[in-house]
């Protein structure tokens, strides 16, 4: 078993710092033996992997686990809920508050009863699975993790890879993409960082789909993330508040005032 010191919130990162591919393990489990031995099982599974991780752990529904869930970093999440947590909030409780506006995270109940959960309750949170404590609790949470780990493998992203580290950006993080022609590069802009990749724009747009809008000869916005935009200015507002000046060209100008209209 791994060393484990027990406080509120304990994060590993292994191989190197960013984002390639990070993936946000959050724990929240009101007894301590079960909380240790979760944390020691999915810390064991993920140092086998090539994943950039995090692991945080919290004994009840605190504003620091309100705050990951209402501001999430960029990357994929699994949560590890137990249902029976000795406040007002239940597991199932944050697994409404998660499904609010995300339905990209995997969630994953605990329960010392199995008959505790429904299937129409399993259904409308899309919920991954439940375990039970007490009927081989190790073996299915790791296999739990390991299923969660292919499932983001299959969402829709663009990858891409910087000095032979793997990059894996979700579609709905991307704000935008743009060339720099001076540096010879591409700035992936998302909610929360900006990555740089010397791979030209076309190896990132034939990754895209639909919701993705070719504005100019060397840019291509996130429609889904657009607020608004002033035209008169050139100027496109993302719901983050970020401003992009100047990317629209003239050509693009009218067919992209017809598509925005659909999205906002």
């Amino acid at each position: 078993m791994f060393a484990y010191k027990e406080i509120c919130v304990k994060i590993y990162m292994i191989k190197m710092e960013g984002d390639r591919f990070m993936v946000h393990i959050i724990i929240c489990e009101n007894n301590k033996n079960y909380r240790v031995r979760t944390y020691d099982i999915v810390e064991s599974l993920m140092m086998k992997t090539n994943i950039n991780y995090t692991i945080k752990t919290f004994e009840s529904y605190t504003d620091k686990l309100k705050k990951i869930i209402e501001n999430p970093e960029d990357g994929y999440y699994i949560f590890i809920l137990d249902i029976n947590l000795e406040n007002d909030n239940s597991g199932i409780d944050i697994a409404n508050d998660i499904r609010k506006n995300d339905y990209d995270s995997v969630i994953i109940l605990e329960t010392g009863y199995k008959e505790l959960i429904s299937e129409a309750q399993r259904l409308r949170l899309s919920i991954l699975d439940y375990v039970c404590k007490n009927i081989n609790y190790d073996k299915n949470i790791k296999e739990l993790i390991e299923l969660s780990l292919e499932i983001f493998d299959l969402k829709k992203s663009i990858k891409f890879q910087v000095e032979r580290v793997d990059y894996n950006i979700k579609y709905k993080d991307v704000l935008y993409i743009e060339t720099d022609s001076i540096e010879r590069k591409c700035i992936i802009k998302t909610f929360n960082k900006k990555y740089e990749s010397k791979k030209p724009l076309y190896f990132f747009e034939k990754q895209l789909n639909k919701d993705f809008y070719k504005v100019g000869r060397g840019c291509i916005v996130n429609m889904k993330n657009i607020k608004k935009c002033d035209h008169d200015k050139n100027e496109i507002i993302f719901c983050n508040g970020d401003r992009l000046t100047g990317a629209i060209s003239v050509r693009h100008l009218k067919e992209f005032k017809n598509v925005l209209k659909t999205y906002i």
